[in-house]
């Protein structure tokens, strides 16, 4: 291959000056699928330079097999040609089209003594017995929260009896019973230097993401995973909840993932990202995180874990608000 055909193989490559690290090659091809070059367009010229340019694909046809279009910089053309119109590099999403219609919550305006949220989640154990195998449980644990403003918190929490994997698993954790969670109702009262709260980021797409994608390297899973944190200990209002939603919508790999119910009956749009694809992407199928959106709202109404049966919904946003009153100790 002559130097002038290889020089005009990279001005026509897709993938020119996109940088690549080492296992990022999904990320790769799909920036290359995106570009957005400034490309000179204009017609080669007719005659010779028409000529290396056919020879050049007659070259890349003889060495890959495939068809290329090479483009080449040339004069003015001789004919004026129809002008190409490149198509929009960006288009509304899902997302972007949920963060337009925000509308106003129950608690958009209302003023309180203490940030009120309650939710409901699933946690267990597996513990590995002497003999090699495994025994499981699962339990459901609702939490209700009020949060002054400085800090301090009262916690209330109430935990079901475990369900088990098999019977097995219930004897194992009957012979163990300091393994088991204690059921019923606590309620503690926790100063500041106890709470752990992430700040609310600015209502700006970017704020969002410096504040909850990170690290990156875990890839746009961790974007979700983001989410979740804040809005389990944060009351968003209106504008918050747009620009989480734009956060998401500029996030490579989130997308939504259709209409879907939670387990209280609660019809949202699925947002969702596989797990396991950042820069280095883990091999195989690691399913996604996803968070439910109220499409009226643009509340988060519930996260959970995708993979090919379907979705599992692990924690459920049930109450959220401001008031001046609190459960009693």
């Amino acid at each position: 291959m002559n130097e002038q055909i290889l020089d005009l193989l990279t001005a026509a490559d897709p993938a020119r000056g996109v940088p690549v690290v080492p296992g990022d090659v999904e990320a790769l091809l799909r920036r290359a699928s995106h570009d957005v070059t400034g490309y000179d367009l204009r017609p080669p010229a007719r005659r010779r330079r028409f000529l290396v340019a056919a020879a050049a694909a007659v070259a890349v046809v003889a060495v890959t097999g495939t068809t290329v279009a090479v483009l080449v910089r040339g004069g003015p053309p001789a004919d004026p040609g129809v002008p190409v119109v490149p198509a929009p590099s960006i288009t509304p999403s899902c997302l972007d089209r949920l963060a337009d219609g925000v509308t106003k919550a129950p608690y958009d305006g209302v003023q309180g003594a203490f940030e009120y949220l309650r939710t409901s989640g699933t946690s267990g154990g597996t513990v590995q017995m002497k003999n090699g195998k495994f025994a499981s449980m699962m339990f459901q644990v609702e939490t209700s929260t009020w949060t002054a403003a400085d800090g301090s918190q009262r916690r209330r929490t109430t935990t079901q009896p475990p369900t088990y994997a098999d019977e097995t698993s219930r004897i194992f954790f009957r012979d163990n019973p300091g393994m088991l969670p204690t059921l019923g109702t606590s309620t503690v009262d926790l100063p500041p230097a106890e709470v752990s709260r992430p700040d609310v980021p600015a209502a700006d797409p970017a704020a969002m993401a410096d504040a909850l994608y990170r690290p990156r390297e875990n890839g746009p899973s961790q974007a979700i995973f983001g989410v979740e944190d804040l809005v389990r200990t944060r009351v968003l209002d209106a504008a918050h909840r747009s620009a989480l939603l734009r956060f998401l919508a500029r996030t490579d790999g989130v997308a939504c993932a259709g209409e879907a119910t939670d387990p209280v009956g609660r019809t949202g749009i699925a947002v969702s990202a596989p797990v396991g694809a950042g820069p280095r992407p883990s091999p195989g199928d690691h399913g996604g995180e996803s968070v439910l959106v109220d499409p009226a709202t643009g509340e988060i109404i519930a996260a959970g874990y995708t993979d090919g049966t379907g979705t599992t919904w692990h924690t459920l946003y049930l109450e959220r608000g401001f008031t001046d009153t609190r459960s009693p100790s």
